[in-house]
């Protein structure tokens, strides 16, 4: 019986914290934000991969012309500029320009790491 009281006792502290954590008057907005989040999700992954095959084509196309680890340097190189603009630019179009030179780094860098890290041996073929 007195170890009923003590895990009545938890389960009571853990509801509390659980109340005070996601549903209290500040967390509330956050909480559904989080709960319609993850209702959509799965109808996020209804996309069919093929749609982005124009993509894949060009960069692979880029690869094809520059050898993987050069391709995969530049795009470090460029990701590292591309965040230091973006630390040092004070400007909304700088960050924009800064934030372009990041996208075209982790375009350089996507084939390297989807055959190397993800271990996907047909990205580009």
């Amino acid at each position: 019986m007195k170890y009923l009281a003590s895990t009545r006792t938890r389960l009571r502290a853990l509801a509390t914290g659980a109340f005070q954590r996601f549903l209290s008057r500040r967390e509330i907005r956050s909480t559904l934000v989080a709960g319609a989040l993850a209702f959509f999700a799965p109808f996020a992954s209804a996309v069919s991969m093929t749609d982005l095959g124009p993509a894949t084509d060009v960069i692979c196309l880029i690869q094809a012309y520059i050898s993987g680890p050069w391709l995969y340097g530049i795009g470090i190189v460029l990701i590292i500029v591309g965040a230091v603009a973006i630390a040092n630019s004070e400007s909304t179009i700088g960050k924009i320009i800064s934030s372009v030179f990041v996208g075209l780094g982790l375009a350089a860098c996507a084939v390297n790491i989807v055959k190397n890290h993800l271990g996907i041996t047909f990205a580009c073929a």
